[in-house]
């Protein structure tokens, strides 16, 4: 157990060294210092291969689920320029997600550990990060080796070490953060220190806006550091000293803060729209009370039986051996500020937000098994029990730890790659049918397919069949593509069943083939050209535009003032003579800002009735939502497309009908729209 610590640490002070370390104790200083040095990078060069190892287990797990899900669909999929400018879901770890896209790029969007590689990077140079500032608080190796191991297996670090969100990022940065202030404040300035913070600084919040929480807590404590009393005097030697260092620290500040600015600026209002949502309330709403949310953020810490471990953060504390008097001070300021800001401007996060304690947690647990170690020394006639006290305790932490990886985390994961549910969906599916998917959570891996289909749909004018993926004892009829919308509701009051013929596509998942073979095309191409578009209501303009789009054709253009919002109205040419129960399918392109609320088009017949001619809204959903299609998607990294490709379906009587488009456009909007394709496709034989 002597190798946690330098071969220097056990050196007596008769010059005697341990027989399990040398073979000759006449070695000169030199060969000592050179072997301590080896042991160390052994040491390190061990716990780092065990780091990575724990890390890359289950790396190329299905990509998906929770958060990653929504941030891959929402975000990580999306051209750079989307992810920059949108922020209308907290998902969007804005750095992080370039990142991701970045990934998907160079080595495929549905690589998994490729994808989840920036996450892993970080979360090992974070590890890094942890063991430097646990040697630079305490200038013990024995703490840092064991804050670095305690780190390395520890289940939350590893859980963001490998999943694609932003949290590794924000506990690389903040330690590294931590470690540059403590480097600054002892000894001569050094503008790359200051560069290097910048950049940590901004990037870190702009991963995640709520580390600007940590920011402040830091300032905080550099105030402290630089106009408090310093008992011990070790930080400065004049006041000069720490006048020209308080005035670094400005720089830095506002380097920072206008990096951020001018990063956040296109997407303020969205920011405040979505912050909204994220309002401290009661005791009740889990997270959203402080009295919860500080237990949360340690349980989140140190899961299960690791909270056994807490009182070490007390012993940590007042752990004595720390180089300087205001370090003390340091994680309770960084630990309490922000949750006082998050009471008094109500804006809270989750658990996870607050992981930017992550490195400082560690350290002072490090520290307090040291502590508890000298605690026990008394007890103890070896003036080395205090080590194999505190190494003892570090290893019971690791024990406990490992158990719940092996035991609960990592069977937790679903170890799938997803490769027979994707294979299967290319088997069953042609070039030009259209497919829903009815959970979210598994979107991921058909999107690419769907993206490809939809894209054929629409350039060939051209619709062979409408398929549904659910889960295998999913009733077909129950499917609401939009909440609320049971589009095949109309069918299922006249049949009780239907002939659909079905494949399983993995042990979970199977597709339904909702509709007969082929379909009758409503629009010809140029639509936009031909359709005499008319406004039925409000006030706005209406008007036609050659522009680049995807065939360089004409495409329609909505504007409204900020005082009118207008309804648009375009016959679809001829009438049409349903003989059986079909399906609706519209499929579109649209250019607008992201920022804005997207409202479908609406589909209406108008049928002869003994009253005259009524004109009825078809019950229509937009499917995959959520997956986020546009059309230059994919092709290269800097596309900077803006036109969504969409599509909804909706069921049809047998009848006779004239159809038409309606189209919204809210107060002050501007919309272009452009590559209208509607089909009537029969569903499938009732039993």
């Amino acid at each position: 157990m002597y190798l946690l610590f330098p071969l220097s640490d056990v050196v007596k002070e008769s010059g005697t060294v341990p027989i399990t370390f040398l073979t000759k104790v006449d070695m000169t200083s030199n060969q000592k210092d050179s072997n301590a040095k080896k042991i160390s990078l052994f040491l390190l060069a061990t716990i780092f291969i065990l780091a990575t190892a724990l890390r890359f287990f289950h790396l190329d797990r299905e990509l998906g689920g929770n958060d990653e899900n929504a941030m891959l669909l929402y975000f990580g999929y999306s051209p750079l320029k989307i992810i920059a400018t949108t922020y209308w879901d907290v998902n969007n770890h804005i750095f992080h997600s370039l990142l991701v896209r970045l990934m998907g790029v160079w080595f495929g969007e549905e690589n998994s550990i490729a994808i989840r590689l920036p996450t892993l990077l970080f979360g090992l140079a974070g590890l890094w990060m942890v063991y430097r500032v646990a040697l630079e608080l305490f200038n013990s190796q024995l703490i840092a080796r064991m804050a670095l191991l305690i780190a390395t297996v520890n289940p939350v670090h590893i859980h963001y070490s490998q999943t694609a969100r932003g949290y590794s990022l924000i506990i690389f940065f903040s330690a590294a953060m931590i470690l540059l202030s403590l480097k600054i404040l002892r000894s001569e300035i050094v503008k790359g220190r200051g560069i290097l913070i910048t950049i940590c600084g901004f990037l870190s919040v702009y991963t995640i806006p709520t580390n600007i929480y940590f920011l402040l807590g830091l300032g905080v404590w550099v105030i402290a550091v630089l106009f408090l009393p310093d008992p011990k005097n070790k930080f400065f030697k004049s006041r000069e000293e720490r006048r020209e260092k308080g005035v670094f620290f400005l720089k830095i500040a506002v380097a920072i803060s206008i990096l951020c600015s001018v990063a956040y600026a296109p997407l303020l209002k969205q920011m405040v729209a979505t912050i909204r949502n994220h309002q401290l309330m009661s005791v009740e709403t889990q997270w959203n009370s402080i009295p919860v949310l500080i237990p949360a953020v340690l349980e989140r810490v140190f899961p299960d039986n690791l909270l056994l471990f807490l009182p070490l953060l007390i012993f940590g504390f007042f752990y004595k051996k720390s180089r300087d008097h205001f370090p003390q001070f340091l994680p309770l300021i960084i630990f309490f500020l922000p949750f006082a800001i998050t009471l008094i401007n109500g804006v809270g996060g989750y658990p996870r937000n607050y992981l930017f304690n992550f490195p400082l947690l560690i350290v002072l647990m490090a520290a307090g098994m040291g502590k508890a170690g000298d605690l026990c020394s008394p007890l103890f006639k070896n003036s080395e029990a205090p080590r194999w006290i505190a190494l003892g305790i570090c290893s019971m932490y690791c024990i406990l730890s490992v158990n719940t990886l092996f035991q609960k985390y990592y069977p937790s994961l679903k170890t799938s790659t997803g490769e027979e549910y994707q294979n299967n969906i290319l088997q069953h599916t042609q070039s030009h049918d259209l497919f829903a998917v009815q959970s979210p959570k598994n979107y991921i891996y058909a999107r690419k397919r769907y993206r490809n289909n939809l894209l054929s749909i629409l350039n060939d004018n051209q619709l062979s069949g409408f398929h549904l993926i659910t889960p295998r004892e999913y009733d077909p009829l129950e499917y609401a593509p939009t909440p609320g919308k049971k589009v095949f509701s109309i069918i299922q009051r006249f049949w009780s069943s239907i002939n659909f013929e079905t494949f399983d596509l993995d042990n979970e998942n199977k597709m339904t083939l909702m509709t007969k073979p082929g379909s009758n095309s409503l629009i010809p191409d140029q639509i936009e050209e031909l359709i005499q578009w008319k406004i039925f209501r409000g006030k706005g303009t209406v008007s036609k535009m050659k522009m680049p789009t995807a065939q360089d054709q004409i495409a329609l253009k909505l504007e409204t003032s900020e005082e009118n919002e207008m309804i648009v109205i375009g016959p679809v040419p001829g009438d049409v003579s349903i003989t059986r129960p079909s399906m609706a399918v519209l499929v579109w392109t649209l250019k607008m800002k992201y920022n804005e609320e997207m409202i479908q088009p609406n589909l209406v017949v108008d049928v002869a009735s003994p009253r005259g001619t009524q004109s009825i809204q078809v019950n229509m959903g937009r499917i995959n939502e959520g997956m986020n299609m546009y059309l230059s998607h994919g092709d290269s990294l800097f596309s900077s497309s803006d036109w969504f490709l969409r599509s909804s379906i909706g069921v049809i009587p047998p009848g006779n009908y004239s159809f038409s488009i309606w189209l919204k456009c809210n107060k002050g909007q501007t919309l272009i729209y452009d590559e209208f394709r509607l089909f009537i496709i029969e569903l499938a034989d009732k039993k």
